[in-house]
């Protein structure tokens, strides 16, 4: 769609990176999504396909989206966080933390924040 995504500066998108921007996508300054990575901003009701919803998806300041990993419609990656590769995030990654896994849960906490 391309009409509903805002980059920031000095954000690095690598090779065959998904953005699905239906609903909207905003990415921060200095933000990092690597290889592979999918950022969504809809999605279909389990029920019925043509059931969709727009959300609002957020990749905060200085934050990395790692390889193969996804962040799934009207989530919020926070300042300064990682999804590490192959994660799937489906709720909100809180600012200065470290998530992974399927789906991601908190691994670690950035040293030197709260």
């Amino acid at each position: 769609f391309a009409y509903n995504l805002t980059v920031g500066d000095d954000v690095t998108i690598h090779r065959h990176v998904l953005i699905d921007d239906r609903g909207e996508v905003v990415i921060g300054n200095n933000v990092s999504i690597s290889d592979f990575a999918n950022i969504y901003s809809h999605a279909h009701a389990v029920e019925d396909i043509n059931d969709v919803s727009l959300g609002k998806t957020v990749i905060g300041d200085n934050t990395r989206i790692t390889y193969h990993s996804t962040v799934f419609s009207d989530v919020k990656i926070g300042h300064d966080a990682m999804l590490g590769s192959h994660g799937v995030a489906n709720k909100d990654v809180p600012d200065f933390e470290i998530f992974g896994g399927v789906p991601a849960r908190k691994i670690a906490q950035k040293k030197g924040h709260p």
